[in-house]
């Protein structure tokens, strides 16, 4: 056993093993007593009584219980000297990756390999199989950079013969080292080659270790086909392609009936589906948002009576049917309510601004202002400035209740054209940030700010109203036909409201 085995004086029990399993290695006779560590932290005395490819069989000092440990219940480092110790092939050896360029055909083809050259209209493109001459007209965007397996892009001779000048194949350290990148290149022949040289060659303190991984190399190489297939799983996580690399996980079994790896294949089936898991909530949380913006877009070409319909109604189906459709180009488990249960726990990061701009006062002035506290106001004017700013606040506050008063007197289709003209008035672009700015206050789907922003309108200044001066020629049009001593109107921009409501969400 490792020096992870500490015998101990006071603590010397000889316990006697436990039956094993038919397919269980038995642990020694005379058992040491061992401080397990176990991966949520906690520790363990006792002895190993038996293992096989799926964990151990494990006996507790204090009341000699009996547990039975998987290997993913055991603190990482634990588990891989033990598994060396036992002899079990370690699958966890990083593959050598390389950096290489990804080509997508307008039909959808996915291309990976090496550029080496470009021609007015080729794109030449090396694999490790074969050089492809790809038709500049057959692409669908420009390349992508990214990590992907040597192996794809390179022949095994290809990889060996430039690592190994590298390296100083006189000493037991230079043979070590590139015994060690054959390893992680699947070439157990020659990894078993130079770890056997480095032992020829003397390593010193090194030999035990130079041993291990001698007898590790040619496990795998018994193993060899099963590890290319266990690879080729992690090959396909990391390219985002979860159901294939799932399916193949799930046909490990069939595939190798008599495998000793099947707790590793099983582990890499659950390291998929959480990785599937993961990315589809970032995927949809950033679809979900992406079309929720497309579909405002949209309906800024329709009415205000129509935007309003579609905004109560079907906006939120359309936009879970369509985060749906895109998520299952990721995933064909990927539902509908795979995307509501996404979206619900979503990361909440940094909050977003949505605003009504000019179109606030078609939510009318209480939707307009709600949330919103105004400073309260003194209790009697202090000064005589006060006094006139009181008394200017009356009055315009009693202007704008005749202006509602006369607003109201409007038969509800004039009030329905006033509106409705307004909202053809603003840009395509203004609509849309109002739909956005709508549905996000209103449909339940973010978290809003606990206020929200209210801006003063820039043309009143927040009053709601335009007072003019005497001379006829700057009388906006709205006055003309009042009194003489009439010199107030209703602001055009704001009509009355003062504000532009903007909502902060997330």
């Amino acid at each position: 056993m490792s020096i992870r085995c500490f015998l101990a004086p006071l603590l010397c029990v000889l316990l006697a093993p436990v039956p094993r399993a038919q397919d269980s290695a038995a642990a020694p006779a005379s058992t040491p007593v061992l401080m397990l560590r176990l991966r949520d932290g906690s520790i363990q005395w006792g002895s190993i009584q038996a293992h096989d490819p799926t964990g151990i069989v494990f006996q507790r000092l204090d009341n000699g219980g009996i547990l039975r440990l998987a290997w993913s219940r055991l603190d990482p480092a634990e588990e891989r000297g033990l598994r060396q110790d036992f002899g079990y092939i370690d699958t966890t050896t990083e593959e050598v990756l390389v950096t290489a360029d990804r080509l997508m055909t307008v039909r959808g083809v996915e291309l990976i390999g090496k550029i080496l050259d470009r021609t007015a209209d080729t794109i030449l493109l090396k694999t490790a199989s074969t050089t492809i001459p790809v038709p500049k007209n057959q692409i669908a965007g420009a390349s992508e950079v990214v990590q992907v397996p040597a192996r794809e892009v390179y022949t095994l001779e290809e990889l060996y013969a430039a690592e190994r000048s590298n390296h100083d194949l006189a000493t037991a350290t230079g043979n070590l080292n590139l015994a060690r990148y054959c390893e992680r290149l699947f070439d157990f022949p020659r990894a078993i080659e130079h770890y056997q040289k480095a032992l020829e060659l003397g390593p010193g303190e090194r030999k035990a270790e130079v041993e291990l991984s001698l007898g590790r190399a040619r496990e795998k190489a018994k193993a060899a086909a099963e590890l290319e297939y266990l690879a080729e799983i992690d090959h396909l996580t990391k390219r985002k392609k979860f159901d294939e690399a799932l399916q193949k996980a799930e046909q490990f079994k069939e595939r190798f009936p008599s495998s000793a790896l099947f707790a590793d294949a099983k582990t890499k089936r659950d390291r998929v589906i959480k990785a599937r898991t993961e990315f589809l909530g970032t995927e949809i949380a950033r679809l979900y948002q992406f079309h929720v913006s497309r579909l405002a877009r949209e309906a800024a070409s329709k009415t205000l009576e129509e935007t309003m319909a579609y905004l109560d109604e079907k906006l939120k189906t359309d936009v879970i049917a369509a985060s749906a459709k895109d998520a299952a180009k990721i995933s064909k488990e990927a539902t509908e309510d795979t995307v509501r249960t996404a979206w619900k726990n979503r990361k909440k990061v940094r909050y977003q601004t949505a605003s009504y701009g000019l179109g606030t006062w078609l939510l009318g002035k209480a939707a307009a202002l709600k949330g919103y506290e105004e400073d309260p106001q003194a209790e009697a004017p202090q000064s005589e400035v006060d006094k006139q700013r009181a008394d200017l606040a009356s009055k315009i506050k009693k202007f704008l209740q005749a202006q509602e008063v006369a607003r109201s007197a409007q038969s509800n289709e004039e009030q329905k054209d006033d509106r409705e003209s307004a909202w053809r008035e603003l840009s395509p672009g203004a609509r849309a940030h109002w739909i956005l700015a709508y549905y996000v206050e209103n449909s339940g789907d973010f978290e809003l700010y606990t206020k929200p922003l209210i801006q003063a309108c820039k043309q009143c200044g927040g009053k709601g109203i335009v007072e003019f001066a005497l001379a006829g020629a700057n009388v906006s049009q709205s006055a003309v036909g009042k009194p003489s001593n009439d010199l107030k109107a209703e602001c055009e921009t704001c009509h009355g409201i003062g504000a532009v409501r903007r909502i902060q969400y997330r």
